[in-house]
């Protein structure tokens, strides 16, 4: 996977003031990176994603904790685990999956036969954060390897957010794939009655935000 760059923070948007100080996020990002930030090392390296993007994921789905949520969706990630195995299995047919991913989810117990098959994914592997984390890689490198995902090489995490937050099927997801907008600010403002994207797009892209903290407080933390 190529090296993309990503345009952080966007001017005219700001992380909403219910999302935290910027000192109380930079604590709980300081404190999910001490407890879990390995696994996210693991997961970046393997899919190419680059860690401070896939660690933002964790902290605005989630605050990184890999209790949270509920349903089928609960997990630091919080991704919807009945379309894990799949999505897993579309990786290893298509020769995505690394030697180090293959050993790494068969130390779960997630193996794959001799057709490419492999066991039903559970809320319990959900709540293991390793296995959550390299995961919600593998379902995001599938975005991130999408034409729309992309503007030269910057990545339009933007658009990655809208998409991996409502699903690929969504209304929402079809206006982001679709726009021709030329930044984060353009789109989250095309989304509009999407209040759950907009807020995360700009937790995550917008001033005092995760990525603006990511690259500046913890630049030489979350590496």
């Amino acid at each position: 996977m190529a090296e993309y760059t990503l345009s952080i923070p966007t001017v005219g948007l700001t992380s909403p003031a219910s999302f935290g100080s910027r000192a109380a996020i930079t604590n709980l990002m300081k404190n999910g990176w001490d407890k879990y930030g390995r696994f996210f090392q693991f997961a970046s390296k393997e899919s190419g994603i680059p860690v401070k993007a896939l660690f933002s994921f964790a902290v605005a789905e989630s605050g990184v904790n890999p209790n949270a949520g509920s349903g089928v969706t609960k997990g630091i990630m919080q991704t919807n685990y009945t379309y894990l195995k799949s999505q897993l299995e579309n990786e290893y047919k298509s020769g995505r999956l690394s030697d180090a991913e293959k050993s790494k989810l068969a130390a779960y117990g997630i193996k794959f036969d001799a057709k490419g098959n492999t066991r039903q994914i559970t809320q319990a592997d959900n709540l293991k954060p390793e296995l959550a984390i390299l995961m919600g890689s593998i379902v995001l490198s599938q975005l991130v390897d999408q034409p729309w995902a992309k503007n030269g090489d910057n990545l339009r995490l933007d658009k990655i957010i809208t998409v991996y937050n409502t699903g690929l099927y969504s209304k929402w997801s079809k206006i982001a794939m679709a726009s021709k907008s030329v930044n984060a600010k353009q789109l989250h403002d095309e989304l509009s009655g999407n209040t759950v994207s907009q807020s995360y797009i700009k937790k995550v892209m917008g001033i005092n935000g995760i990525l603006d903290i990511a690259t500046k407080e913890l630049n030489n933390v979350i590496v």
